[in-house]
């Protein structure tokens, strides 16, 4: 949830282009879940109360708009207590009817998504897993939303996700889709893989009704906090024979070994194998690392309870694969909107929200040339951050659109880099 406070040009000057003035509700439009403009400075106090309000019930950005002039005085007025709106698990009915499916089934798949963290429901999920004995996939670019330790755990579906989860929920006959909107960029084909079940029953638990249905057919939809669902779900089925009970040892067993063969494959998966990268490869020599082989190091090497940012981009995309977390609000991803220059910026924020924690981001060189300079705001604010710049040369999602559509016609996809450390360096870091 975030509240943005966007200053206005003064309530005199409205209208006749005065210094920077825009019409700045449209611009916020199509990414905010409520906004206001103030025009009354005694309404500060009911304005901003319900953007916060806002911003916590609908999980996500809200605007208060505000002239310059009304920014300063004195007003008498209630300040307005905090609104926390409690959701709980869903309707009877629909929980009923969901709990029955999963009683029934034979090989459920629990898709754990960002609802879970939202929620503070990551225990409660993995309780309701251990009753099922069923695998769990974290939805796209939620790779916190279960704990990768976990024997259950399988790996995040979508874009360049996990294998092991892929081959597993094709198979299920039931799929929990626990605080998830299923987004398509999250469900697509993989690897040659066109994995999601067509034939499975599908329950979705969302706090938006809006979403249950949206982009696949559900079964059941159930408009609730994941978290309190996923409790009365474990408990309606506390005493009752389940229909996988019979077969969990077998289901166990599928598991790991999807587990470990997804996890051999990525050891020994050093660089991409297609006929444009292997000539890459060897126009770049020995000098150079691998983003695969990178990948898996930095993912060996990370330290417990880190919080992770990525950027956009192919080799930022890939690291999917290789996020890994034990614990939810470690993973921050600019998600499908896409947002280049996302991750720097975003893990600053996180590391002040969280001190203690080791903060780390993953950004190509292009997302690194809008963002590095905020490593000065990182030395003059005393921001301990850590940021992990992949060089090479290229816009890489662009040039790969180019090598797969335009047979390898180039336009303005090469980057010429100075170097990152030396200009870190220059900035009072180290580099």
């Amino acid at each position: 949830p975030v509240v943005i406070i966007t200053p206005e040009t003064g309530t005199m000057g409205i209208g006749l282009g005065g210094f920077q003035e825009a019409n700045q509700m449209p611009m916020f439009q199509e990414f905010t879940k409520y906004q206001v403009h103030l025009n009354n400075p005694n309404r500060m106090a009911e304005f901003t109360g319900r953007c916060f309000d806002r911003a916590l019930s609908e999980m996500g950005p809200t605007q208060i708009n505000i002239p310059r002039d009304l920014f300063y005085g004195e007003i008498d007025v209630e300040i307005p207590e905090p609104m926390h709106l409690d959701r709980g698990p869903g309707g009877e009915q629909t929980l009923d009817e969901a709990t029955a499916l999963l009683a029934n089934a034979k090989f459920p798949v629990i898709v754990s998504g960002g609802g879970v963290v939202n929620a503070g429901g990551v225990d409660a999920c993995k309780a309701l897993a251990e009753r099922l004995g069923s695998p769990v996939v974290n939805s796209y670019l939620h790779n916190d939303s279960f704990p990768a330790s976990h024997s259950l755990w399988c790996g995040p579906l979508g874009y360049q996700g996990s294998k092991a989860g892929m081959k597993l929920i094709s198979q299920a006959d039931v799929v929990l889709a626990l605080g998830t909107r299923l987004g398509p960029f999250g469900t697509l084909p993989q690897y040659d893989l066109d994995y999601w079940p067509s034939t499975a029953k599908i329950i979705q638990v969302d706090a938006d009704h809006r979403m249950l249905g949206l982009v696949k057919k559900v079964s059941v939809g159930i408009c609730g906090d994941a978290k309190a669902s996923a409790e009365a779900m474990l408990g309606r089925l506390e005493g009752v024979a389940l229909a996988s009970d019979k077969n969990k040892e077998e289901r166990a067993a599928k598991i790991a070994a999807a587990k470990k063969e997804w996890e051999q494959e990525l050891d020994g998966w050093i660089h991409e194998k297609d006929a444009f990268s292997e000539d890459a490869i060897k126009k770049a020599g020995q000098d150079f690392l691998h983003p695969r082989q990178v990948l898996r190091e930095l993912e060996k090497a990370m330290p417990e309870d880190v919080m992770v940012s990525t950027d956009i981009g192919n080799i930022n995309s890939v690291a999917n694969s290789y996020l890994r977390f034990e614990k939810p609000r470690s993973f921050f991803a600019a998600m499908s909107f896409g947002n280049c220059g996302y991750a720097f910026p975003t893990i600053i924020g996180a590391k002040v929200a969280a001190p203690d924690r080791p903060a780390i981001a993953y950004a190509g060189d292009g997302a690194w040339g809008m963002s590095m300079g905020e490593v000065m705001t990182c030395v003059r604010e005393d921001i301990p951050t850590t940021a992990i710049v992949f060089n090479n040369g290229q816009w890489g999602a662009e040039k790969k659109n180019q090598v797969d559509f335009y047979n390898q016609r180039f336009v303005a996809g090469e980057l010429d880099n100075q170097s990152f450390a030396n200009i870190a360096r220059a900035m009072g870091a180290e580099g």
